[in-house]
């Protein structure tokens, strides 16, 4: 127990204290507040020797320790004296206003009064003169107290029993503290004097205890371990021998060894004696810590402890990124490294997809690290596992989740001719590109021409430019057929989404028409034998039957007309003839004319024509013609316009071509035509 009253001073301090909870209450003013803060001061008593030194025993702490008001010798002094510990643990400041000192008939006044001691300061008094010496009081600055004894008469190795009495004023309260445990005077010898222990320092004890001469100096905890990066504390504990903690000593803490060697630090003992060293351990490895604290007869060094320094528990977690990606395709993904201390700058973070596809990226400074990685699976999930191999300060760890491959998306263009004819074989061509950019290759395109039940198909497999193409032997579509549809189409596997193409063809059709005499003015008459406009995309032949006579004011015999179809190449052919055809027209001669035959062929190539003129007259006049008269031979003969082998270009057709064998024109009266031709053919390629 710390004694910090006498007995006469009780009634006082209890009076201080009622005083004070009156004041809070707003009952009186508080007057009474010195006698408060003067019963939170303590008082210790010690013994300084450093003539024959004892670090342990000597008093600390000293002159020089944080917050201490020294009113003693400094520096360079040898001390032999006692020494008296004022210390203010008070939550305001106090004025020392004397300290007193009186051993039997000695009294000592020989300090400043009027000291001020803030919260937490303390005020030591002790000699003050540079050289010990034993006096009985008075103002040499001389304090050997165990050289004193009884009357002020000097001790020897019997006990004299002399109580030595230290009496204090604060804030104006007086109070006598009676030192039982004899520290002043070293139990009531002259200890310098007797066998076995000249050394006659005494560690601090509280005032009217027993004397604890020694003291201890110890550092816990005895090992610890930690992470690298994070923070160590050690707590220093210095008491007196018998366990009472000593405040105010300036305490000094290094790292003697390991991997942080060299570090130091220093605190001051709090009112349990204690003071904390914390520091950061920069790698792994064991460190080696001790304390000391330094008073003039020495250094009081602590056991050593054992810090020990390992690499932190780090965690990775597949965060934010790419939770599914196309085959094929970049997709970012991401995780997060983070360990004790939080995110984890600057390592290196491997993705593994699937065992196979990686990528590797560097955490910035939230501990993310992110790099694109390329599935070449299959549609489907895989595996994605994201790893740190460790570092001098971390160890490694691993996280895995769920990544989903996706169909990669195609495109498929058609490439293939623009246009098509039955019966020629057609080679039909496709590209298939990933996104539109990159070519696929070893995939099968199938082209199908046409719908239905007529549809013609075939597959190509693509090459390295994505191009694939195949062909159809022998197109067949229906004869009607002028445009057709073609499709290039993916169907999509594993690894791909389907695409597909559509276009439109171009088919080529045959064109034509024959008759064998038609007639308009005076006599009207429609085309005899008349085909009709022909168009198909097939061979064939097409025409009536001939006929055998028309009579008349134009009379003819074994009209015939046809039209013939043919493919690869495309042809049309058609052909007339008209036999003894005689034209007896009021107003107008005669005419008569023998067999007429013409023909037309077309193919893509070209067209070309022919006519057969065998006898021809006008009024009985006959007209001298060849018997395959040039193209548009024209003769007149008594206002008659004759045209033999009349041709003429087919409008809109690629190719086409008009023949008629015998043209007669009578300006106003009559218009014959004689065994017309007409083919011609469209789409060509």
């Amino acid at each position: 127990m710390i004694q910090r009253w006498s007995r006469s001073r009780l009634g006082g301090r209890l009076a201080a204290l009622l005083a004070a909870a009156l004041a809070l209450i707003g009952v009186v003013a508080l007057p009474a507040a010195p006698a408060f803060a003067a019963a939170n001061v303590q008082v210790f008593v010690g013994y300084a020797d450093n003539l024959r030194a004892n670090p342990a025993n000597f008093p600390t702490p000293w002159d020089g320790s944080p917050s201490v008001d020294f009113a003693g010798c400094t520096p360079n002094c040898t001390f032999d004296a006692g020494a008296v510990r004022l210390v203010n643990n008070a939550p305001i400041a106090v004025t020392v206003d004397s300290v007193i000192v009186k051993v039997s008939t000695c009294t000592w006044d020989i300090w400043p009064h009027g000291t001020v001691l803030q919260p937490g300061e303390q005020l030591i008094v002790t000699q003050t003169t540079t050289v010990a010496a034993a006096t009985c009081g008075g103002t040499s600055g001389a304090f050997d107290t165990s050289d004193v004894g009884v009357n002020g008469a000097g001790t020897t190795c019997t006990p004299d029993g002399v109580i030595p009495e230290i009496d204090t004023t604060i804030d104006g309260v007086a109070s006598a503290f009676q030192d039982t445990g004899q520290v002043l005077n070293t139990g009531g010898v002259d200890r310098a004097a007797c066998a076995g222990g000249p050394n006659e320092s005494q560690q601090w004890s509280s005032v009217g205890t027993q004397s604890c001469p020694g003291s201890v100096l110890s550092l816990a905890p005895a090992t610890q371990t930690d992470a690298v990066g994070s923070s160590a504390s050690v707590t220093a504990h210095l008491a007196n021998s018998c366990g009472t903690a000593l405040q105010g000593a300036k305490i000094d803490f290094a790292v003697q060894n390991g991997p942080n060697a060299g570090k130091t630090g220093s605190g001051t003992t709090d009112q349990n004696g204690d003071a904390v060293f914390s520091y950061t351990g920069a790698a792994t490895g064991t460190d080696t810590d001790v304390a000391s604290t330094t008073n003039p007869a020495g250094t009081i060094t602590s056991n050593t402890v054992s810090v020990v320094w390992q690499k932190r528990t780090s965690s990775l977690s597949i965060t934010g990124g790419a939770a599914t990606g196309d085959y094929n395709d970049p997709a970012s993904v991401a995780a997060t490294l983070t360990d004790e201390l939080g995110p984890v700058a600057g390592q290196t973070v491997t993705f593994t997809l699937n065992g196979a596809e990686t990528c590797s990226a560097v955490t910035n400074g939230s501990g993310v690290a992110s790099c694109p990685i390329t599935p070449q699976e299959a549609a489907g999930p895989y595996p994605l596992t994201a790893s740190f191999a460790g570092s001098a300060t971390d160890l490694g760890s691993t996280a895995t989740a769920t990544f989903t491959v996706t169909h990669e998306e195609t495109t498929t263009t058609y490439t293939g001719p623009a246009k098509a004819a039955n019966g020629a074989p057609l080679t039909l061509s496709g590209v298939l590109k990933e996104d539109g950019t990159a070519p696929i290759s070893g995939r099968t395109l199938t082209f199908t021409l046409g719908s239905g039940g007529s549809a013609q198909s075939c597959s190509g497999t693509t090459d390295a430019t994505g191009s694939a193409s195949c062909t159809i032997a022998s197109v067949n579509q229906p004869a009607a057929t002028t445009t057709v549809p073609v499709t290039a189409a993916f169907a999509g596997d594993a690894y791909y989404q389907p695409s597909s193409a559509t276009a439109t063809l171009k088919f080529q059709y045959l064109t034509g028409r024959a008759f064998g005499l038609s007639s308009s003015g005076l006599v009207g008459i429609s085309p005899v034998p008349d085909t009709g406009p022909i168009a198909t995309a097939a061979a064939g032949t097409f025409g009536p039957p001939c006929v055998v006579r028309i009579s008349g004011l134009i009379a003819a015999d074994t009209l015939c007309a046809k039209v013939v179809t043919s493919l690869n190449p495309g042809t049309s052919a058609a052909s007339a003839s008209v036999q003894d055809a005689t034209i007896g027209v009021i107003g107008v001669p005669v005419i008569k004319v023998g067999l007429v035959q013409t023909s037309s062929t077309t193919t893509c190539a070209g067209s070309s024509g022919d006519a057969t003129v065998t006898s021809l007259s006008v009024g009985g006049i006959p007209v001298n013609v060849n018997l395959h008269p040039g193209a548009n031979t024209t003769v007149n003969v008594l206002g008659v316009t004759i045209i033999l082998n009349e041709q003429s270009a087919v409008p809109g057709a690629d190719q086409g071509l008009t023949v008629n064998a015998v043209h007669i024109k009578v300006l106003g009266l009559l218009d014959v035509v004689l065994a017309s031709s007409t083919s011609d053919i469209h789409n060509c390629n």
